[in-house]
């Protein structure tokens, strides 16, 4: 087999540079074996240990699949933390955009939203 090098990258990728507005990118690792999908930054798939991983660009629509209560308030500001399943097979952390903690209930249909300054996670909003 052959092994690929990758490059480790940021889960979130904000490309707005000047006049111009693009959508946000939210990129996770496929594997070449098994075909499951990781949106952690690895070197080896976390469920087969194959090295052969393409990184790939989400469609960024997902489901919120929990609430997450934070352990230190202070340090959230505020923003409403949960586990978004995409629509690709994998789960991440992130902060859901407008809405208050507790409105958004588990099941809500997200998509990936611009990056916030106050988080450092990808940042999602509940669909029309």
């Amino acid at each position: 087999m052959p092994v690929s090098t990758l490059v480790p990258v940021a889960p979130l990728a904000a490309a707005p540079t000047g006049d111009e507005e693009t959508a946000p990118v939210l990129r996770y690792h496929r594997c070449g074996w098994c075909g499951s999908a990781t949106g952690r930054a690895t070197l080896l798939c976390p469920i087969c240990g194959s090295s052969e991983l393409q990184e790939q660009a989400s469609t960024g629509a997902g489901i919120v699949h929990r609430l997450l209560t934070p352990r230190h308030r202070q340090y959230t500001d505020g923003e409403t933390i949960c586990l978004v399943v995409l629509e690709e097979g994998f789960t991440v952390q992130a902060s859901l955009d407008d809405a208050l903690p507790g409105t958004v209930p588990e099941g809500t249909r997200v998509h990936l939203a611009p990056p916030a300054p106050h988080t450092h996670l990808p940042v999602f909003r509940a669909c029309a």
